[in-house]
């Protein structure tokens, strides 16, 4: 399941937040972020998958353009559900880590401009992503959220350290004394070690790192 859940008003921001699932896409990997228009399946219950989607996610960022609030306003006339209203309002209301991110000049709307199971949204610290800056607004953006650790990349980050490690151990042959240099099972003994100090180090990094999310999630 995605980490991070996208809600927005496809006549607000179609354009934006398609181009910010791109480059989280991009980033972070497919999997990171939910958004309706691609991650919802042909024929599923579409307000099903919503819940389970939400559900899911660690994190709700509310996308919030220059007709975000005019919007709202429009739809609280209407007798059908709002969807985005719901989103927002369960996300606060399970406690979730709820960033909302202005486009376009867009302010976060006043509590007492939007209804009262929103109202909480206006204490929520924003950022604002700017076209001029769109690469390091979103670096900044995924940096507060907590960058997964690339376990996808432990194979490759293992490899690499394992040529290494034998190519220092080779480097090294000529300081070593004769006896030691001639000993095969000397060193092998000495790959495997560096290897076994390499995963201590690989898995408490990421240890550490996982801690550190989870920090931010609840943040």
């Amino acid at each position: 399941m995605p980490t991070v859940f996208l809600s927005y008003r496809r006549s607000d921001l179609a354009g934006e937040v398609g181009r910010l699932a791109d480059t989280m896409q991009q980033k972070m990997g497919g999997g990171f972020a939910f958004r309706d228009v691609t991650n919802i399946p042909l024929g599923a219950k579409f307000d099903q998958v919503l819940r389970e989607e939400l559900a899911a996610a660690k994190i709700v960022l509310v996308l919030i353009g220059p007709t975000w609030l005019h919007e709202l306003e429009q739809r609280l006339k209407q007798p059908d559900v709002d969807y985005l209203r719901v989103e927002v309002a369960t996300a606060m209301s399970q406690g979730k880590r709820v960033i909302p991110v202005l486009f376009r000049g867009a302010a976060l709307p006043r509590a007492e401009a939007v209804p009262d199971d929103l109202a909480p949204l206006a204490k929520h610290q924003a950022m604002t992503i700017r076209d001029e800056s769109w690469s390091q607004d979103v670096d900044r953006l995924l940096d507060a959220i907590g960058r997964p650790y690339r376990w996808n990349m432990l194979a490759l980050r293992a490899a690499v350290a394992l040529v290494m490690i034998v190519v220092a151990v080779n480097l090294a042959l000529p300081l070593l004394p004769n006896h030691r240099a001639n000993d095969i099972y000397f060193l092998r003994s000495l790959v495997a070690s560096l290897a076994g100090i390499y995963a201590l180090i690989e898995f408490a990094v990421g240890y550490r790192h996982f801690k550190r999310l989870r920090q931010g999630y609840r943040a």
